[in-house]
């Protein structure tokens, strides 16, 4: 079985880890920054009718930089799912952003900031909030076959 992909983003910046489904131990794989440079940013479409304000738009510019990695590490097929933890409305920006293929992988969306936690506490919360997904779903697919 593939190790999941799990992401934890705020605004300015996103970790990614490696999380092997055998241990539950955490890798930590990379760090994901917001653009800074003019040569760096990304377009991005405003809504239609209405201009983005500056702040959106960083927000919007930082998840289509962070979900094409993400589109990326899970098309090259070394992970199953992906879990993302980031907290509302960067987190909504980002779920915009994903394609509908890599929202399929998505095993859980943690409506939460982790990203200052100690290592120790990030691996604890990511494994509780793992495991309450999955009971969820399992109950999900309960009630749907009763």
């Amino acid at each position: 079985m593939k190790p999941d992909l799990i992401v934890i983003a705020h605004a300015g910046a996103a970790r990614l880890l490696r999380r092997d489904p055998a241990t539950a131990a955490l890798e930590a794989l990379d760090e994901v920054r917001r653009p800074t440079s003019v040569l760096e940013r990304v377009r991005v479409v405003p809504d239609v009718g209405r201009p983005l304000d500056p702040r959106r738009r960083r927000l919007r510019e930082f998840a289509t930089v962070l979900a094409r990695r993400i589109e990326a590490e899970m098309a090259s097929g070394r992970f199953e799912r992906v879990a993302l933890f980031a907290a509302c409305p960067f987190l909504g920006e980002l779920m915009r952003q994903l394609a509908r293929q890599t929202k399929q992988a998505l095993r859980a969306v943690i409506d939460a900031d982790i990203s200052e936690l100690p290592w120790d506490d990030t691996a604890h919360r990511v494994e509780r909030d793992l495991q309450a997904a999955d009971a969820e779903e399992a109950a999900r697919r309960h009630r749907a076959a009763a």
